[in-house]
């Protein structure tokens, strides 16, 4: 564990304060902030830019495209908030399109799991795998058109700090083991 702390440059130090920090705040207060959000995106698009020039740049903002794309139409479905989107958008920037993709993958795992188990013990699974896939069937039907999952009663889940777990959780384990 100790190599990886002396192996980690400044945007892996800006990277592990931000997870951290948007999973705290998601986890507490339900929201991630714009204040840690837009600084992670310059602050990527800037660091990548003066280690690598234009291509460094390039990659941040391919990250940034890639992170957006990634949960813009959960945002549109009403599934998440745009928080997570911008988060997602300020991971991209600092480490790059694939690392997002293969992190946020991780995230919304965790997510889904935690999700997952969370309604068995409700017991609304059934109802909610029900409404999910009522809504993939219209969005098909209607020429891919986003429409908002119904409202339930049924309490939120930080989407953002489950997220922000499996990502930290792909972090480590590329510097573990890659």
């Amino acid at each position: 564990m100790k190599d990886i702390f002396f192996d980690m440059t400044a945007v892996d130090w800006i990277f592990a304060v931000f997870v951290v920090l948007s999973a705290a705040t998601d986890l507490w207060k339900r929201k991630i902030y714009n204040w840690a959000t837009f600084p992670a995106v310059i602050l990527g698009i800037g660091l990548n830019g003066i280690y690598s020039g234009w291509s460094g740049i390039k990659f941040a903002l391919l990250g940034v495209l890639v992170g957006f794309l990634i949960l813009y139409f959960f945002y549109l479905g009403g599934g998440i908030g745009a928080g997570d989107v911008k988060f997602l958008m300020g991971i991209g920037a600092l480490k790059g399109g694939m690392f997002v993709f293969k992190s946020a993958l991780c995230g919304i795992l965790v997510a889904g799991a935690v999700a997952i188990f969370w309604m068995l013990v409700k017991g609304i699974f059934l109802k909610s795998f029900k409404n999910v896939i009522f809504q993939m069937f219209s969005s098909l039907v209607s020429g891919f058109k986003v429409s908002p999952l119904p409202k339930t009663k049924s309490p939120t889940l930080p989407f953002g700090f489950y997220l922000a777990v499996g990502i930290f959780g792909y972090f480590v384990y590329g510097k573990l083991f890659l």
